[in-house]
């Protein structure tokens, strides 16, 4: 069985007029789909609770169908609602993000104009047989961590998984 790259990931927001703002104005997405949830299919689908209703909106970079955010807001808000993962708790916990076109230091300190409370600064990431990379790292307005990555150029990869392979034979 063959997948192909993450088609969406969907988070539950607690204020989807926020959440739409932070990902299009703090991370460049664009909204593409807004639409109302709630269908005896869904229900089952989903395992949702008799009654749950909510909205979704599908967030996009560029034109890809791929690798889309999609925000939900479900009513009835839960009575207690789950917090945001951290590292270390199980499930997913962090949402990775590539850079492109641009350096990670300028996304930075637009991060901190914008008044994005970083983690750190941009932290250099050495990892076997991938190369160097540079990675930051924040919250969403639900506290989902957020992470830009700046990876190697396909040759640096290359070579970086090279001298990794014959650094192991």
């Amino acid at each position: 069985m063959a997948f192909s790259e993450i088609h969406h990931v969907a988070l539950a927001v607690s204020n989807m007029e926020r959440s739409i703002a932070f990902y299009c104005d703090i991370l460049g997405f664009r909204k593409t789909l807004d639409m109302p949830l709630g269908s005896p299919s869904l229900d089952r689908l989903l395992r949702m609770r008799p009654g749950t209703t909510g909205r979704s909106v599908i967030l996009q970079q560029g034109m890809s169908t791929v690798g889309e955010v999609e925000l939900v807001q479900f009513s009835p808000a839960p009575s207690t609602p789950t917090p945001a993962k951290g590292a270390g708790g199980l499930g997913a916990f962090l949402l990775s993000f590539a850079v492109r076109d641009e350096e990670l230091e300028a996304v930075y300190q637009r991060l901190l104009k914008k008044g994005i409370a970083c983690y750190s600064e941009p932290q250099v990431l050495a990892l076997p047989g991938y190369g160097a990379t540079r990675a930051v790292v924040f919250e969403d307005p639900d506290g989902q961590m957020i992470e830009l990555i700046q990876l190697p150029s396909a040759d640096e990869i290359q070579r970086a998984r090279e001298a990794h392979h014959a650094h192991r034979h």
